[in-house]
């Protein structure tokens, strides 16, 4: 989330593993090259900041979820979501945003 926010698309893209799937605004971007798109495409779109508002791990799946903020020029201008991450090993597989 680090990179993320620092627009480092390289290395948010290098904590996924090859075949990583993010799904985001009901669309989904699978592998690490997709992912770093996905992240330099929205943050072309739209300029908006993220607050972590909580984590925990959750509890069906190997992974944790995070809390959060948005705000900023997007349709609504805030939303609270929820990122939910899975892992293999000690890289992200999978991400879901909602």
């Amino acid at each position: 989330m680090k990179a993320a926010a620092e627009r480092d698309y390289e290395a948010a893209a290098a904590c996924f593993t090859e075949d990583a799937v993010v799904e985001d605004e009901g669309l989904s971007h699978r592998g690490r090259e997709a992912i770093r798109r996905w992240q330099e495409d929205t943050r072309a779109k739209w300029q908006y900041s993220i607050s972590e508002t909580g984590g925990k791990p959750d509890a069906e799946k190997v992974g944790y979820v995070v809390s959060a903020h948005l705000s900023g020029n997007f349709p609504g201008g805030e939303a609270d979501v929820e990122y939910r991450f899975r892992f293999r090993g000690d890289l992200i597989a999978h991400l879901r945003i909602t």
